[in-house]
């Protein structure tokens, strides 16, 4: 029988430890010991197998150096240049190759992204889901239906830049630029849809709580949240005899009396709930009874007791006549007076307080003191069945809503508020009944006062009709006659365009039509289907029509389906924020502001490249459906017949699967997601990341079959999992990229069968990752002529040359310490630049905000990048543009020398491949190549490379273009060191300038 054993695992470093010591004695790390139950094996002769299944009795006899094939690891080279740059020369047999992303590359939102909870009704920021796993409303994307998907696990992402997405139904989505959305065509990225396009939102919500609250107290929240106020004193201001009825039967319930003013020159009355004074002096009187008898000990005054409970003694002496204290503050007494207190009459404490009932249950439901701008729907009306609901939605129509019939006869229905999240809330609580309701901003002066105002409008006979059938509203009475008697257009054909068809859905209608055309398709389906109409919406009755007289899926769905395609109106950057994920098994999308959206795209390219190129290729997700992953596919434009998908994340039924279809490669997406039974943790723990990723490792090298593992990655940027995972593998690739850029770059942080320093280049496109085929051109194809502040370095990854522009800003500081924001290059290496820009070359840097970005996302490390970004700063400071055809190559020393640089020929190259004339460089001891058409300007220190490249160009052709700098005359100015030598004879030595006079020759 198996034992087991607890061990405590380091998260860092995977270091087992007997003990827990607080800290890692391998790694040193604090607070990363994590308590695991290990299960050993039983100890039999008989066997040599571990319960891990890493080692395996005769499985691998030794082998004979002679006798081992050469060509056992021969390379798969896909037609993918980049990747195969980044792995050395293309996929090894038999490695084991770790891939990860940027955290939340494309798939986050804002902590004020709001999710229905099915269960429970309730309404929920996105970060209430970290609290544990809830249930969340997902799509079929073949049906297009919803359901309740359990299990979303939450993800915080840290901090990136966001766009705001507006749709035509008012609703608006803060999220990430590459965070996708369902859209006619597919899941498309918020950052590259535009005003126009479709995105799917829910057509209804039928989620209702169970935790019913008193009719009186739903009412009363609905008053206040309307023409109500709960500040000091709590009241109302209404004209209409219902509300009045309804007052009393709320004042009544909480045992308050309700105090009515008239108001002069209006039909409206204002009413106040007060305590009722018949109860509340006897009930304070009888609070104060019970205290007076308690037996006071020996010795102990009222005053000790009260310190002893860390209770007030003005609020016990109630025989001076102050306030009753509250009965929690009442209960703390006991052990301090040395007994129980006599309990006063059931309720009397409530009775006896200064704080009203009314008040107290506001407090609790969070609606006390907002102001009307603030006014929300709190969370526990959301969570309430659906007759409450539609009797709280009845109170505030008839409050503040309006029925209405347009000059064309269309019956309306609206409600106003100056609160943009209470006309969200009602917007949304309409949807619970079906009711697909529009938000729009309204702005009205009074007198001198500009008021915005939120308006939830209904608009069409059938929703109208729907809404007073369901919901209702008080008051009205004529216009509720004449919309109940109206006949008209039913069914969702008055609202804005529903669907907008698009290319392939008259694809599918021809598909589905065969061979008859599209009138003949409108004549059987009784519909009119013109050519004039192809690139118009179709509201949802000509769609269902359709798939009634053509039964095809795609037509059901979209007739059918739980989905409503709203109109995005704009997509805005919006900064930066904090942003949130959730992790949904199955569907892999939710509903998150009333808009549906989604929750590993190159390495299915890689996948259907090598189904193609080498045989059986298994795609495991343990994340998404097969079904998603096709839809992906076919969006890709990927159709291997030996690319095989498996959703699974038992991995002994992942190993079963790759035994019985031996395919050539394998990827697992991710190691996150799949677990071993005999181990107790959960899925994504240390042990399991572990145990799992060396049974991946011991089936990849017993088979000679390439295996993609994807991980997690941490708001930190690392991959998630213990260090010991990326010692398991082969290579380690590293997908990053900035999100305002359609560039992403892979890198390879670990190669055993390669070089780690290369990068590939791949462009984010319609079609999914496409390689860059020149980098160079790609990241200097915005490069502006003339613009200060913006300078092209010559870089190196691996042994590819990158020319990529630097851009700097520095402007005067409003802040006491100036900021230093760096986008690409290192802050710390920023600073020292600044710190030899103001001690060698003196430029007064100390009051300037300086801002330095690599475009295009590039993250450089190497020091060679140093004189551009110095240049491109001072070029910025000094208002001096920095000529196009120049390029900079050189690390800056703390003296301000230039250093050289290693590989310089292939960097001058490059520079010379992309049309530079001129490249300052170092000077070394032997000359560099001569490239064709580049003139290299050799210059020892910085403050002589600041004055060439500051200094306006020479004109092409000229003689001091054609000639180094080291062959100009003896009178052309020079600078050396900090000092600009004009002399014309060695040996005068009054003609040398101080340093103030150098930086008036560079201005």
């Amino acid at each position: 029988m198996a034992k087991t054993r607890t061990v405590y695992t380091c998260q860092e470093c995977g270091a087992e430890h007997l003990k827990w010591g607080g800290r890692c004695t391998e790694c040193g790390e604090w607070n990363t010991l994590v308590e695991t139950v290990v299960r050993q094996p039983a100890s039999t002769s008989s066997t040599r197998a571990t319960a891990r299944g890493t080692l395996v009795a005769g499985g691998n006899p030794p082998q004979r150096l002679t006798e081992i094939q050469a060509d056992r690891h021969q390379r798969y080279v896909l037609p993918m240049g980049e990747f195969n740059r980044v792995l050395g020369g293309g996929i090894v047999p038999g490695s084991l190759v770790l891939i990860g992303g940027d955290p939340g590359i494309g798939k986050c939102v804002t902590g004020d992204t709001r999710v229905l909870d099915p269960l429970t009704g309730g309404y929920l920021p996105i970060t209430a889901w970290a609290e544990g796993p809830r249930p969340v409303l997902a799509v079929d994307e073949r049906s297009l239906r919803l359901a309740p998907a359990t299990g979303a696990a939450f993800h915080e992402r840290g901090t990136y830049p966001i766009v705001e997405l507006r749709t035509a139904l008012g609703r608006v989505l803060r999220c990430t630029p590459d965070h996708p959305l369902l859209t006619p065509e597919g899941w498309l990225p918020a950052g590259e849809l535009a005003s126009g396009s479709q995105v799917a939102a829910p057509l209804a919500l039928p989620h209702f709580g169970c935790e019913a609250l008193p009719e009186p107290a739903v009412k009363l929240v609905a008053y206040i949240l309307s023409d109500g106020s709960a500040q000091s004193q709590i009241g109302l201001t209404s004209h209409l005899p219902e509300a009045a009825r309804d007052l009393e039967e709320i004042a009544a319930a909480f045992g308050m009396q309700l105090v009515c003013y008239d108001r002069p020159r209006t039909r409206a009355r204002q009413y106040r709930f007060a305590n009722d004074v018949e109860q509340h002096a006897p009930a304070r009187q009888e609070v104060a009874s019970a205290l007076r008898a308690v037996p006071a000990r020996p010795g102990i005054s009222w005053a000790s007791q009260a310190h002893r409970a860390d209770a007030s003694h003005d609020l016990l002496n109630v025989c001076q006549g102050t306030p009753v204290p509250r009965e929690a503050a009442l209960q703390q007494l006991p052990p301090a007076a040395g007994g129980p207190w006599p309990a006063p009459a059931p309720g009397a404490y409530d009775r006896a307080e200064a704080q009203t009932p009314i008040a107290r249950f506001l407090e609790e439901l969070g609606v006390r003191f907002p102001t009307a701008a603030d006014k929300a729907v709190p969370n526990r009306i959301f969570r309430l069945p659906r007759e409450q609901l539609a009797l709280f939605l009845n109170v505030l129509f008839t409050c503040d809503g309006l029925l209405y019939i347009d000059r064309s006869g269309r019956p309306g229905l609206s409600y106003s508020t100056i609160s943009r999240r209470l006309a969200a809330d009602v917007q949304h609580l309409l949807l619970r009944f079906g009711l697909v309701a529009t938000l729009r901003t309204k702005h009205s002066r009074v007198k001198d006062w500009v008021c915005t105002a939120y308006e939830v409008v209904l608009l069409g006979t059938s929703d109208v009709q729907a809404f007073l059938a369901t919901i209702g509203i008080m008051d009205q009475d004529e216009a509720r006659r004449h919309v109940a008697a109206m006949t008209g257009p039913h069914g969702r054909s008055m609202r804005p365009g529903t669907l907008a068809p698009g290319e392939a859905f008259w694809e599918l209608l021809r598909d589905a039509g065969g061979s008859a055309s599209v009138r003949e398709i409108s004549r059987c389906s009784d519909i009119a289907i013109q050519n004039r109409r192809r690139e118009r919406p179709l509201c949802h009755t000509t769609v269902a029509r359709g798939a009634a007289a053509l039964p095809d899926p795609h037509h059901r769905a979209r007739a059918h389906g739980d989905v409503y395609w709203d109109e995005v109106v704009s997509v805005t950057p919006a900064g930066e924020a904090p942003v949130y994920d959730l992790t949904v098994p199955g569907k892999a999308n939710f509903v998150a502001n009333d808009l549906i959206i989604h929750n590993s795209t190159l390495l299915l390219q890689v996948a259907g490249m090598l189904a193609e190129a080498a045989g059986p290729v298994l795609y495991v997700s343990g994340e998404e459906s097969a079904h998603q992953i096709k839809m992906r596919a076919e969006r890709l434009g990927i159709h291997a017949a030996d690319l095989f998908l498996l959703s699974e994340t038992n991995l002994d039924m992942i190993l079963e699967h790759l035994n019985t279809l031996r395919p050539k490669t394998a990827i697992v997406d991710s190691i996150q997601t799949v677990y071993l039974d005999e181990l107790h943790s959960s899925a994504g723990s240390v042990g399991q990341v572990r145990e799992c990723a060396a049974r991946l490792l011991h089936y990849s090298k017993n088979e000679d079959v390439p295996v993609f593992i994807v991980g997690h990655v941490t708001k930190q940027g690392a991959i998630a999992g213990p260090r010991v995972l990326e010692h398991i593998v082969d290579t380690v690739l590293y997908l990053e990229g900035d999100r305002f850029h359609a560039f992403r770059l892979l890198r390879g942080q670990k190669n055993r069968f390669g070089s780690t320093n290369e990068v590939g280049v791949f462009e984010m496109v319609e079609g999914g990752l496409a390689e860059v085929e020149n980098p160079s051109e790609a990241f200097l194809a915005e490069h502006a002529a003339g613009a200060t502040g913006s300078a092209v370095a010559v870089t190196l990854e691996g042994t590819r040359p990158l020319l990529v522009e630097i851009q700097s800003l520095s402007t005067m500081s409003a802040l006491v310490q100036p900021r230093r924001t760096a986008n690409g290059i290192d802050l710390n290496r920023l600073y020292l630049l600044l710190a030899v820009l103001g001690k060698r070359v003196g430029l007064q840097l100390h009051n300037q905000d300086v801002f330095i970005n690599v475009v295009g996302g590039l993250k450089i490390s190497e020091p060679a990048a140093d004189l551009a970004v110095a240049t491109a700063i001072a070029s910025s400071f000094r208002e001096r543009p920095i000529a196009r055809d120049l390029a900079l190559i050189g690390e800056i020393g703390l003296g301000g020398e230039l250093r050289t640089v290693s590989q310089l020929e292939r960097r001058l190259t490059e520079a010379g491949k992309l049309g530079f004339k001129r490249v300052i460089i170092p000077k070394a001891g032997r000359r560099p190549l001569q490239v064709e058409g580049l003139q290299t300007i050799a210059v020892k220190t910085l403050v002589e490379a600041l004055h060439i490249a500051l200094t306006t160009a020479p004109s092409p052709g000229s003689l001091e273009a054609e000639r180094p700098a080291s062959d100009l005359p003896a009178e052309t100015p020079r600078i050396d060191g900090n000092e600009l030598d004009l002399t014309m004879d060695e040996k005068d030595e009054d003609a040398w300038l101080d340093e103030d006079e150098v930086i008036d020759e560079l201005d």
